[in-house]
């Protein structure tokens, strides 16, 4: 039994391990999209307010600022698409963030992307907000994928015209689309670097974006207790003796989870997600089992309660033999016996 078991990882590790290592890259370059760079007469001075937000410690104002500035410029952004945004405050200060819904600032996760929906917009009081950009594509497996050596090892065996405007603080907003190749829209880290010229040694800003897409699979270690009470037959000392499990027969199992609603995998809590698991208990004796669970976000980790069913590879005698009798070394007295058992738990997201 043991040989079949590594026999089978093995096999996953050859089928697996590849695809998540053969992994494509691309420097990309966006296109400035028509009326960029955009100039405002910032009168009421936002870009100077974001400035002393954000030195102030008071992020969420400052973006506030900025996204009414780019309101300002006539630029319209689609809740749905992806803006990173570049504020050069001064030589010495330069933040770099992004715009998606309600999502905070700061993030940096992405949760895949169209072909034409990250866009990269920098603001700047320099005359036309020149600067030098940089992005690099790295494709990368998805999480499930990923992960799942790590889950299988659990077990003993991825220009446009300027338009002309007079005033005192006039802002400049180099805008610009990115198109994304098709096998980088679902799962991709995207490196972003951003200088004042090609030649300077200085980085005016850099992130690395997280872009995974929504997944319905996810790993799980699911620990659980059953109703039924049971034995088990083993050879001890050359006698065939019973060995009671623990009431309630407290087990662990490594369990792989399908989501009926898409959910973000990496985050600390799945939230909420009806799902179905299907895994083998982590010990030396093969028992499967197959649940239904729910999830409860808990702030700090993620915790499934299930209910199902798991099917115990256990142990018979064969006609002939009985309890309290000794057998020689030679014989096998048993025969395979399977056992079902109802099985009730918790279960903790893995990684």
């Amino acid at each position: 039994m043991r040989i079949k078991t590594m026999l089978i990882v093995l096999i996953l590790m050859l089928v697996v391990v590849p695809p998540i290592f053969a992994q494509d890259q691309q420097i990309i370059i966006p296109k400035s999209v028509p009326g960029s760079p955009f100039v405002i007469d910032d009168s009421d001075d936002l870009f100077g307010k974001a400035w002393r937000f954000y030195r102030d410690g008071y992020a969420v104002w400052a973006a506030d600022s900025l996204r009414k500035l780019i309101d300002r410029a006539g630029f319209e952004m689609k809740k749905n698409n992806y803006y990173v945004v570049v504020a050069n405050f001064n030589p010495a200060e330069t933040v770099i963030g992004m715009f998606h819904g309600d999502a905070p600032f700061l993030s940096t996760r992405l949760y895949g992307l169209q072909s034409d929906s990250l866009f990269y917009i920098f603001i700047s009081r320099h005359d036309t907000a020149r600067h030098y950009l940089s992005t690099v594509i790295t494709q990368k497996g998805s999480y499930f994928e990923e992960n799942l050596l790590n889950f299988i090892l659990l077990f003993p065996i991825v220009s446009g015209a300027s338009a002309q405007i007079t005033g005192e603080n006039l802002t400049y907003l180099d805008v610009r689309k990115f198109e994304i190749p098709k096998q980088f829209q679902k799962y991709s880290d995207i490196s972003i670097i951003v200088k004042k010229d090609f030649y300077d040694d200085r980085f005016l800003a850099r992130v690395q974006l997280d872009n995974s897409a929504l997944e319905r699979w996810s790993y799980g270690i699911a620990t659980g207790i059953t109703s039924v009470n049971d034995v088990d037959l083993i050879i001890d000392g050359g006698i065939i003796r019973v060995r009671p499990k623990p009431k309630g027969d407290l087990a662990t199992f490594g369990v792989i989870n399908f989501h009926f609603k898409a959910v973000d995998t990496k985050a600390k809590t799945i939230a909420t997600s009806w799902h179905l698991s299907g895994g083998f208990r982590i010990a030396r004796t093969i028992e499967p089992m197959l649940a239904v669970g729910m999830g409860l976000p808990a702030g700090f980790i993620d915790v499934h309660f299930f209910a199902g069913y798991s099917l115990e590879f256990a142990q018979a005698l064969k006609a002939g033999y009985q309890i309290n009798t000794p057998v020689n070394d030679n014989v096998d007295p048993f025969k395979l016996k399977l056992r079902g058992k109802p099985r009730f738990g918790i279960e903790v997201k893995f990684p």
